[in-house]
């Protein structure tokens, strides 16, 4: 059966007991100091390198002056993304699948907060997105939705954590997220599709009104995280600044829900049906992995290159949910 959204604590907890409630009463939390400047530095210069090396192939190609390489993480990409968007539509979202990244997903911090919320049997949701955004870029702002909207209803009623991170401070300023709190009690609302993007958004008629559920605005430090319920609804608006706010999303579940990982099934677990009652998992375009086991430890993905296999050998399913013109991915 589906994990319940408020499994009990587990010890040790890295999590206290006041912010466990917080969590499962708001639907949000900031849990800070979660990384160093050196945990994430390693993340920093493999983007660099990425976003460098293809700037240098628009180069060759005459669809783009200059690297712009001398700006650094905070203003290159914006340069770039003035004479082009293809080098940042090319990274968007789990494109990139480098060491770095594997070891951010796999880090044991990470980890012990999701073990805490989500159970010991952990999965990497195939859901981890890269955010740049970029100042005056038409992708930069994200309507109000529900991560939910994008997944299986099979899964809507368990936890699959958003764990949102920036890689420099994320403020009111440069668009650090909101979210509506409290609403992630009522269930999934209404999403629609966003014209001309791959965005889901919920309307303004549907989301909830109630003083108790006022949206908030969420700034968070590099090194600290935003933790969400795959039923809290959150936005975010335009970059004002000169500056890229870059941020990635990493997704964790309980393996007992459908996945699409490769493990042994146990006792208990979800099972994908030929009817579709119980989908192949959550989220079926992408490929889950295990992340941390107890009761399966040598399925647990731990191999950077078995990774970037997993990611880029997988064979997209369809989504059963369906909305008006649902886009390809969240």
């Amino acid at each position: 059966m589906p994990q319940p959204l408020s499994p009990a604590p587990l010890s040790p907890a890295p999590l206290t007991p006041a912010q466990f409630r917080h969590f499962h009463d708001e639907g949000y939390l900031v849990a800070d100091h979660v990384f160093t400047d050196a945990d994430l530095q390693p993340v920093i210069d493999e983007i660099n390198h990425e976003v460098t090396a293809r700037a240098e192939a628009l180069v060759k190609e005459g669809k783009l002056s200059r690297t712009f390489q001398e700006l650094g993480f905070e203003h290159q990409l914006g340069a770039i993304s003035r004479e082009t968007d293809q080098l940042a539509m090319s990274i968007w979202n789990g494109v990139l699948n480098g060491p770095a990244i594997f070891n951010l997903i796999r880090h044991s911090a990470l980890l012990d907060i999701a073990e805490q919320l989500c159970g010991p049997e952990l999965i990497g949701s195939s859901v981890y997105r890269l955010r740049p955004k970029i100042p005056n870029h038409r992708m930069g702002p994200v309507p109000w939705h529900q991560d939910s909207g994008y997944f299986e209803p099979y899964c809507d009623k368990s936890l699959v954590l958003t764990v949102w991170l920036p890689l420099i401070d994320a403020t009111p300023e440069n668009g650090c997220l909101w979210v509506a709190p409290r609403a992630h009690r009522q269930g999934v609302v209404r999403h629609v599709q966003v014209e001309n993007k791959p965005y889901l958004h919920i309307l303004s008629n549907d989301l909830p009104h109630e003083p108790r559920n006022k949206p908030v605005c969420v700034p968070v430090k590099k090194g600290s995280v935003l933790l969400l319920t795959n039923l809290s609804p959150h936005a975010s608006y335009e970059n004002k600044t000169d500056l890229v706010r870059w941020s990635m999303d990493l997704r964790y579940q309980s393996a007992s829900l459908p996945t699409n990982a490769p493990i042994t099934r146990l006792e208990g677990d979800s099972v994908p049906t030929g009817d579709g009652l119980v989908p192949t998992a959550c989220y079926p375009p992408e490929a889950d992995f295990l992340v941390r086991s107890r009761l399966r430890p040598s399925e647990v993905v731990t191999d950077p290159a078995e990774f970037e296999r997993i990611r880029n050998s997988h064979r997209a399913g369809g989504l059963s949910r369906k909305w008006d013109n649902v886009p390809a991915y969240a």
